[in-house]
């Protein structure tokens, strides 16, 4: 499994998760038995779950854990999932849209953002996202010019 933790032994610390869906409409509570590091990704065995074929069922699902286990996190840290729902802001206080959601992409984490002429990316870099408050929903931004239009150019 691809894991989105800083540290595949993370998953020694858990027993107790909750397997969620790809389109996120179906979740099955699991138990982990084991885990080890393999190669840069995380080999975890479920209880209950003894055969290949029983694993293929959970392809590209997710585990998510109780907020109540995550780890701290360090200053300037957020959870991806904390990121949903925020509004980018300019230095002149221009809304540019709301993170739709954040992902892990080829390059780093990216936002998915809903703009007033469409949908866009923008890259969570600190040149980029330079002041992030949870508590007021917003991240302030120095977009590069012409960033919110990339996608939207004709071809």
């Amino acid at each position: 499994m691809e894991i989105w933790t800083d540290s595949a032994d993370r998953f020694d610390e858990l027993s107790d998760v909750t397997l969620v869906a790809p389109d996120e409409k179906a979740t099955r509570d699991a138990t982990i038995e084991s885990s080890r590091a393999h190669a840069g990704r995380s080999l975890v065995k479920f209880r209950g779950i003894n055969s290949p074929e029983e694993l293929r069922e959970l392809q590209n699902w997710t585990i998510e854990i109780p907020e109540s286990e995550a780890r701290e996190l360090e200053e300037d840290e957020y959870f991806l999932h904390d990121l949903a729902g925020l509004t980018l802001v300019d230095a002149d206080g221009r809304e540019r849209g709301v993170v739709k959601e954040a992902y892990e992409g080829g390059g780093g984490i990216l936002l998915s953002v809903e703009g007033p002429k469409g949908e866009f990316e923008v890259p969570f870099a600190s040149e980029i996202c330079v002041a992030i408050d949870l508590r007021k929903k917003r991240i302030t931004v120095n977009l590069p010019e012409g960033l919110d239009e990339l996608d939207h150019v004709a071809d």
